[in-house]
Order: C-alpha cells, then structure tokens, then sequence
C-alpha cells in the first residue's frame, strides 16, 4: 500500500475520534506502525473496531477511487494542502473530503452565521454583507444551512466572489435539500468540505463539531441574528476559545431575533454597523483601501444618489423618498457607495458625503 493509504485508514478508524488516534500515532510513530499492531492499549470495543477497520480497508480504498472519481477528494493531516488553519486546532479531524476546492491559505476568510428562521432584516444585511464580501473578493464561509448561512453565501456567489460551506453530512448530500441551487454553486465557485464519509447522514450530533471547522476557516466571524439560545453561539464559542474576533449585528430592541446579537455586544463581541468594522477587524485598512482619490466620482448608476448626498447628514427614509427607491434596493446602493469610500454613516441611517 501506498503512505497516503495507511494515513486514509487512520482517519479513517471509528470510535477513537481525533485525539485519540493522534495519541496512537504519537506512541507507533506513523501511521503504517499504527496499522501494522496487532493490539492497542484501547478498550475491547476499540480494538474490535481497529481489528474491522483492518479488514474492511481494501473495500475501502475502492470506495475512496470511486469518491474521487467523482470529483470528490480526501485530503489528510499529511498531505501539503491540507489547511493551515486547523494545525492549531486540538481535535482537528484527521482528513476532510472535499467536492470542489479549499479555501484560500492566503486570503482572509469571513465566516457568517445567524438564524435559519431569519427575519426580512437578517436576510436582507445577510445580502448585503454577502455581496460587499464577494465584490471585494474575501471568502464566506458558513454552513450552507437555511436562512442567514444561506442567503449570505448566495449574495457573495453573485457578486461574482467564492463561499465556502463546511457540511455536517457528507459532500455528496445536499442539505437541506431545498438549497440546491447553492450546493451547485458552491462546487464551481468554491467548495463543499467535511470530515464525515460521503453517504453519512445530516444526524444532529454533526452539527456541533461542524461548528468548530466553521470557526476554523474564518478569520473574523460576523453574527447577524440569533435568538437567546441559539445554535450559532457553539460558533461563537469555537471562535472565541480559537482566538478569533466576533462581530454582532444589533437590531430592534424588541426583536426576539436581535436577543441574541445584543447579549453578544454585551459580553464584549465587536458591533457590526457596516463594511468598515468588517475591513478594521481584518486589518484591511479603511474601506480595505477602496478610498477614492480627491476628485474622483462614483460609478455612473450610483452617480444620482451620491449628488442627493451632502455635507450634512441625510437619514436613508429621506433619500428612499426622494429617489423612489425600495428599501433593500436603496440599502445595498449605499452601502456600495460607502464600501468605495464616497459616502459615509455617521449615526443611525444617516450619511454624508465622505
């Protein structure tokens, strides 16, 4: 057998998780040592399961050409492309199985989570962070799940940037089944990743050590909604103990979705009031050094709504009139207008030319 065999059937053991099976590798000091013990000092339901493993291995790597065959590929804790960005990870898995690509080693990646059940707003700043992402070519990373993970990948996918979704199933299932469209695209502009085998089912206890990879492959995670007892805080926690920076969107007062992003704010998460705090936090510099030159006008199609801008603060309600403009359409317009340094937000919806 080849090395990159011996290093599949190790991440490949079951009932001995990462850090086991990193210990093991420790004490043989690789992994055709470990495969070629008789006995482990495990327990007998270990060692039944290290003693199958063995024998199921040729049906195994068969699987695995099929797997690639299809366009999906394993990748191991060996292997020059696996991620960087889980070495310090305790019990990062031993593999991922790849349909597609990975996310860049040398772009900053931002993940965004937030509620599934997700209100007009929460979708509507998910589009909108989405697309500021995309258009400025920085990664999204999320779940691919139903509402706010969703949506913010779809907006970064068309506006023409790459997304990347850590599955708690594997790659060759789509779920939830109704964002298919988004599995589609995700394998041509970016990629769908997991530590579970193709074939394994969307159980729920997979959607927790998913979590830990979301946080992983991001470098800044933004929380746009999320109720008192969310699920999106296991993120937020696997950020936090990686040492990552977490930023909160606030919203109504009153707002069952919004509970969750002010408790956030208060126990010291970062606010999230626009493209400029996404750019501070990665140390992009201002506006990820999209500052236009003194002089210099914005694009024809946004040319309208900047002269309607001064130097004294206009709130958005008023320009919506004056223009005409529905709310969504307006929001993303400025915030377009703000991300390339022509206009900026100096309170609450109120803008100014910058």
């Amino acid at each position: 057998m080849e090395q990159r065999d011996y290093s599949f059937f190790a991440a490949q053991l079951t009932g001995f998780g990462p850090l086991m099976t990193r210990r093991l590798l420790g004490l043989y000091g690789s992994p055709e040592s470990l495969y070629a013990q008789s006995s482990l000092p495990v327990s007998k339901t270990q060692q039944a399961a290290f003693e199958k493993a063995k024998q199921e291995l040729p049906d195994r790597l068969k699987k695995r050409d099929e797997w690639e065959a299809a366009g999906i590929r394993f990748v191991d804790w060996l292997d020059p492309a696996y991620p960087k960005r889980l070495d310090n990870l305790p019990d990062a898995p031993l593999g991922l199985y790849v349909k597609g690509e990975l996310p860049p080693e040398k772009k900053a990646c931002v993940g965004i989570v937030g509620a599934r059940i997700c209100s007009p707003y929460g979708r509507r700043m998910a589009g909108v962070f989405g697309t500021e992402l995309g258009r400025k070519g920085i990664p999204v990373i999320s779940g691919m799940a139903r509402g706010i993970d969703g949506y913010a990948q779809e907006a970064a996918l068309s506006a023409g940037g790459a997304s990347y979704a850590l599955l708690g199933c594997g790659v060759d299932i789509c779920y939830p089944p109704g964002n298919r469209r988004l599995y589609d695209a995700l394998c041509e502009k970016g990629g769908l990743i997991s530590e579970y085998p193709p074939g394994s089912e969307p159980l729920p206890y997979h959607f927790p050590m998913r979590n830990r990879l979301i946080a992983a492959f991001s470098d800044l995670l933004l929380v746009l909604e999320a109720r008192e007892k969310s699920g999106s805080f296991i993120t937020v926690d696997q950020a936090l103990e990686q040492g990552k920076e977490v930023l909160a969107l606030p919203g109504r007062v009153d707002d069952e979705l919004s509970v969750g992003c002010h408790a956030l704010i208060r126990q010291g998460a970062g606010l999230l009031s626009g493209p400029e705090d996404i750019y501070a936090a990665l140390g992009l510099g201002q506006e990820a050094g999209t500052v236009p030159k003194k002089g210099k006008r914005p694009p024809k199609e946004l040319e309208a709504l900047w002269n309607r801008i001064g130097d004294s603060p206009k709130h958005i309600e008023a320009l919506g009139e004056e223009c005409g403009e529905d709310f969504a359409a307006l929001s993303l317009q400025l915030l377009e207008l703000e991300a390339g340094g022509f206009i900026r937000q100096v309170s609450g919806g109120c803008y100014v030319r910058a």
